[in-house]
C-alpha cells in the first residue's frame, strides 16, 4: 500500500486536484519511512500515515480546509510565475 500512495504522490499536480478519483493533495516527511498525507478520494478528504507498517487513517479533514489551502497555493504559484517572467522579461532587455 505505501508504494501505491508513493507512485500517487509522484503523479500530483502541485495543489490540483484534476479529475482524477484518489489524489494526494499534500505530503510530509516526519522521518525515515513514516510521512502523513492528505488524500482525496471522491470528493472526501483523509488525513492518512504511511509508515514500515502500511497506511493508517488518522482523520478525516474538512473539504474547506483543503480547498482553502489549494486556492492559496494557486495564488502563490501564479505570482511566482508572473515574478521569474518580469525577471526573464528584465534580463532580455539588457545588452
Amino acid at each position: 500500500m505505501t508504494s501505491a500512495v508513493r507512485l500517487l504522490h509522484r503523479r500530483r499536480l502541485v495543489a490540483s486536484t484534476g479529475k482524477r478519483l484518489v489524489t494526494v493533495v499534500e505530503s510530509t516527511f516526519l522521518a525515515p519511512n513514516v510521512t502523513v498525507h492528505v488524500m482525496k478520494v471522491g470528493d472526501r478528504y483523509y488525513l492518512v500515515g504511511a509508515g514500515s507498517a502500511g497506511l493508517t487513517r488518522i482523520d478525516d479533514v474538512e473539504g474547506e480546509v483543503v480547498e482553502a489551502y489549494i486556492r492559496s497555493q494557486r495564488m502563490a504559484l501564479a505570482g511566482q510565475d508572473e515574478a521569474v517572467a518580469r525577471l526573464m522579461q528584465r534580463f532580455r532587455k539588457e545588452p
